[in-house]
């Protein structure tokens, strides 16, 4: 679960600290005070795109830290051992850098990257939005939601389908390139033939275009190189061989060899001067012989600028380097040998991708066998959750079906459906809200309230068994109220059973339900806004709960009666999670 959230210079946020617990936790304030920044902050931290105007003005950079107990996190865990994050005991601390130029990660104090901490992130924290409730009017997402109720049978299914309807595109894309026409055939391979003749007939050897940058470059300054290089020699070894840094080496090696004879703590030293001045010695032979060597060549100026004007002509066709262009004419001498035994490849690769075909067709029949026995399951589980919630006579179906097509993948008994990435389901969630009502599919029939306990239902559903620790519903109190708020926070203290539960709310009778509250506040500092917020003990609560139902601070009846709401709320929960 979270139990740290470090926020600075993030929106309106200057420096702000917020120390988490399990159970509910309510966060409430009013109307713009900075509720859904911390949620914002927490997105970020848990690898969310957050781009450089989440930056507080004036600021050069943003910071995000939460920190995690892992104690009931396994996947998360699981993540990180895989993304080689080392933990410590059970804590897990994601830090998020945003700046103007580039921005940075850290894991457990270690650089990372924004995709590790995606991978992670996703299974510390669920975070249901304000509006992610509208996601259930788009079918496109019905199916990814069903499936995320599957577990970890379901899962298998699907990197199975996965890894069949890849391997039946791969096939399907060899085969289309091997199916071109005569004349494309024709065409193709002449142009491969003259890249390959072209390049073969340069006869290129590897890193040829380094070498010779090199050798143009020595051309280019031989006086410059002999004159440094004897000057350089003269100062070791010169011709009288009576002077120079050799001679002085070798009087005092023998100096001091033979003063080692007398104390033998100088025998190190001698050895040294004795290792220098063969060093030296080597040295000065190197560049004599790198001298005798050395010499003017116009012509092969020449030859070394012809060569790599060729060079630079094969680079702008085929490649950046000599190594791209040698790569360059191994895969068209691949294709031209693809293309060359086309026939019988295509034969031969037709009969694969029959293979293939039924393959796919199979696994994608023995996922939607799955999705549909899963379906059924969820609508009643779904109408189970919707009853408390005041859609008590509400009926809920999780819609399959599939589009008869004769291309498309057979199934165990033959018959042809249309496929894509998914399989061959469409899956559409249907509801009727009331009685006498049909089934409607939900962008029809639901209201905004609706289609936020719809979403309270599933996430219920899926709290136990998802493995994530943390589950955050921004608003889930939008279009709901009176004896509905309170079975809404009935059920949130359930799931919080489950889960730690972060709930932003604006109404009472959830907050009242909540194991802790945190009041959210916007004040001026210094002529700028700033969040704050504070834990709230009972009094805080009261006088929150108080101001939340619309009462003054100083209103006596108000007080009391968030006074009565908190201590009948206590019960409340307490039932709940013994039940």
């Amino acid at each position: 679960m979270l139990v740290e959230l470090r926020i600075r210079n993030f929106a309106l946020i200057d420096d702000l600290t917020v120390d988490l617990g399990p159970g509910l936790i309510a966060i409430t304030g009013e109307t713009g005070a900075g509720k859904s920044i911390i949620i914002d902050a927490l997105n970020a931290a848990l690898g969310e795109r957050v781009g450089a105007d989440s930056i507080r003005g004036g600021a050069e950079a943003a910071h995000v830290e939460a920190i995690f107990d892992l104690t009931d996190a396994p996947l998360a865990r699981r993540a990180a051992d895989e993304a080689g994050v080392a933990i410590e005991g059970n804590r897990l601390t994601l830090n998020r850098t945003i700046a103007e130029g580039r921005s940075h990660y850290r894991i457990n104090d270690a650089g990372s990257s924004l995709a590790t901490l995606r991978a992670i992130g996703e299974h510390l924290a669920d975070i249901h939005g304000q509006h992610d409730h509208q996601q259930l009017i788009h079918e496109d997402s019905h199916l990814r939601f069903l499936d995320a109720h599957g577990g970890a049978g379901h899962e298998r299914l699907l990197d199975a389908y996965a890894e069949a309807w890849q391997e039946l595109r791969q096939a399907r894309a060899a085969l289309e390139r091997l199916n071109l026409d005569e004349r494309t055939r024709a065409q193709r391979l002449d142009l491969l033939r003259f890249q390959i003749e072209e390049i073969d007939a340069a006869a290129l050897a590897e890193n040829e275009d380094d070498d010779l940058a090199s050798e143009r470059e020595r051309l280019m300054h031989v006086e410059k190189l002999r004159e440094g290089v004897s000057d350089a020699r003269q100062a070791l070894v010169p011709e009288d061989d009576d002077a120079g840094a050799v001679q002085d080496l070798r009087v005092a090696a023998a100096t001091i060899g033979d003063l080692a004879e007398v104390d033998d703590t100088l025998a190190p030293v001698a050895t040294a001067l004795q290792e220098a001045t063969a060093l030296v010695e080597e040295a000065g032979r190197s560049l004599r012989d790198y001298l005798e060597q050395l010499e003017a060549d116009p012509a092969r100026i020449e030859q070394v600028e012809a060569r790599l004007h060729m060079i630079a002509g094969l680079r702008r066709k085929y490649g950046d380097s000599v190594q791209a262009i040698l790569a360059h004419c191994e895969a068209a001498a691949a294709e031209v040998e693809e293309l060359e035994s086309a026939e019988f490849n295509a034969e031969k690769l037709q009969a694969q991708l029959a293979e293939l075909v039924e393959q796919a067709g199979l696994t994608a029949h023995e996922l939607s066998v799955a999705r549909r026995e899963l379906a059924e399951g969820l609508s009643a589980r779904v109408v189970r959750e919707l009853q408390p919630l005041g859609m008590e006579n509400a009926r809920f179906e999780v819609q399959i079906e599939s589009d008869a097509d004769e291309t498309g993948l057979p199934d165990a008994e033959g018959r042809r459906w249309t496929a894509d990435a998914s399989g061959i389901d469409l899956v559409r969630f249907l509801l009727g809200a009331n009685v006498g009502e049909p089934l409607r599919p939900l962008s029809k029939v639901a209201s905004g309230g609706e289609l936020s306990r719809l979403m309270l239902a599933i996430k219920s559903i899926s709290a136990g068994a998802s493995q994530t620790p943390t589950l955050v519903f921004d608003e889930v109190d939008v279009n709901i109220g009176g004896r509905t708020a309170y079975a809404v926070a009935d059920k949130l203290v359930a799931v919080s059973g489950d889960a730690q539960v972060l709930c932003i709310t604006h109404l009472a009778q959830i907050a009242c339900m909540a194991d802790c509250q945190i009041s959210v506040s916007k004040s001026v500092r210094d002529g700028r806004t700033v969040v704050q917020v504070e834990e709230l003990d009972e009094d805080g609560r009261v006088t929150e709960l108080a101001r939340m139902m619309g009462g003054t601070e100083d209103a006596t009846s108000a007080r009391e009666h968030a006074a009565e709401m908190l201590a009948e709320a206590q019960e409340q929960r307490q039932t709940t999670r013994g039940a």
